[in-house]
């Protein structure tokens, strides 16, 4: 199959949602909102911080985090890099990243020596229609010059309402730096992209999910049933560049194709121990390939790992990313949140993923600089030869 726009839009979604949220996995059944007393309010953001551990961590606390004066000594201590304090702006581009809507430009980007290289820019976003195109690299926003700063900080001046401007000043290899003006807007992006594929006189669908976000699990299922209906040859699940989203997402797409079994459990010191399984409404009959890459994380592990020891799926790609925790987010007083880690997860058998990832059952490396997605080659062979399950 020639390498499609469509691989390179459904990248760039994944990457921007990652930009808001991160590696991170969801479960609403733990991430209420407290309500917050007046005694509460006026403590410190420390304390709240504290107090929340103390009441949620997954597992015991140690003497160093409880000893350091500082917030930020206090997440150290606890060497987990899925628990941070999120500034207000971030917190509320979290909620708005799982509802699948947020302000922005539309650029993937990564870190670089001098600024934010862009990784993609979206098709028909403000990013892509003002001329920035991958490659380039973005050393200043408005007057602020960005080499040396921090991601996060340099990614924050991006930040901005609807409707707003930023100039951004950038470098392309061959062309003398220039500047553009960009507005930010509103951006909703498709909870699944679809495409169908013709080989040897059979008909396959292909479906990329960018993230886990609210309603996956409900299209997901709408587009295998009508599949299955269609009598289509099989159905390839893309999950690569997944950084996960919801729990409760992830099971629900589990569900669709797994008839019955354990999903998932979650485990933490002071969650009580839950048990996910499928409840018997799949579409069985569908031969089913998984892709995966090493940035397929979390939640998306969930429904390769699932999938695989259900014997439902076959997994396609390389080894995941092995992220196996569980998040909560607590709003504190000041408006900004703690997100922090409440659970591990194991699939069947109590297989854990965390640093471990899921092995594909056969392995293609995705090299983006050729005209072929070895993957989706490789997926597509699977199917073929009846290999999907």
């Amino acid at each position: 199959m020639g390498r499609r726009t469509l691989i390179w839009l459904v990248a760039a979604v994944a990457l921007v949602v990652a930009f808001f949220s991160g590696f991170q996995l969801h479960s609403r059944s733990v991430s209420g909102v407290a309500d917050r007393t007046p005694d509460a309010q006026a403590a410190t953001i420390r304390e709240e911080v504290i107090e929340a551990l103390q009441q949620s961590y997954y597992r015991p606390l140690s003497q160093e985090a409880l000893n350091a004066r500082t917030l930020r000594g206090v997440l150290l201590a606890l060497d987990d890099p899925y628990t941070e304090h999120l500034p207000q702006s971030d917190y509320e581009d979290l909620l708005a990243s799982e509802e699948n809507s947020f302000t922005g430009v539309g650029l993937a980007l990564s870190q670089a020596v001098r600024g934010l290289a862009v990784v993609a820019a979206i098709p028909g976003l403000p990013g892509s229609r003002a001329g920035i195109r991958a490659g380039d690299v973005i050393t200043r926003i408005d007057d602020r010059r960005i080499g040396g700063l921090r991601y996060t900080r340099a990614a924050e001046l991006l930040r901005g309402r609807a409707g707003t401007s930023v100039k951004l000043l950038l470098s392309r290899r061959g062309r003398r730096s220039f500047e553009v003006t960009v507005v930010r807007r509103r951006l909703s992006l498709p909870v699944v992209l679809k495409r169908t594929l013709h080989v040897r006189g059979n008909v396959y669908q292909y479906l990329r999910l960018p993230q886990f976000v609210s309603g996956a699990g409900e299209a997901v299922r709408e587009l295998a049933e009508r599949t299955s209906r269609k009598h289509r040859a099989g159905l390839i699940l893309d999950l690569r560049g997944n950084v996960g989203g919801l729990l409760e997402e992830a099971v629900d797409v589990v569900r669709v194709f797994q008839g019955d079994g354990v999903v998932v459990s979650t485990h933490g010191l002071h969650e009580r121990t839950q048990v996910y399984s499928a409840e018997g409404h799949s579409v069985r009959r569908l031969p089913l390939v998984v892709l995966v890459d090493g940035s397929t994380a979390s939640a998306a592990e969930v429904v390769a790992g699932a999938l695989q020891r259900a014997g439902r799926a076959t997994v396609v790609g390389v080894r995941s990313f092995g992220k196996g925790t569980v998040q909560a987010v607590r709003r504190l007083a000041d408006g900004s949140a703690l997100k922090l880690t409440v659970a591990v997860l194991r699939l069947a058998g109590d297989k854990p993923v965390n640093r471990r990832g899921v092995r594909p059952d056969v392995r293609a490396l995705d090299r983006p600089r050729t005209s072929v997605d070895e993957a989706v080659s490789a997926a597509l062979r699977v199917l073929v030869h009846g290999h999907g399950h």
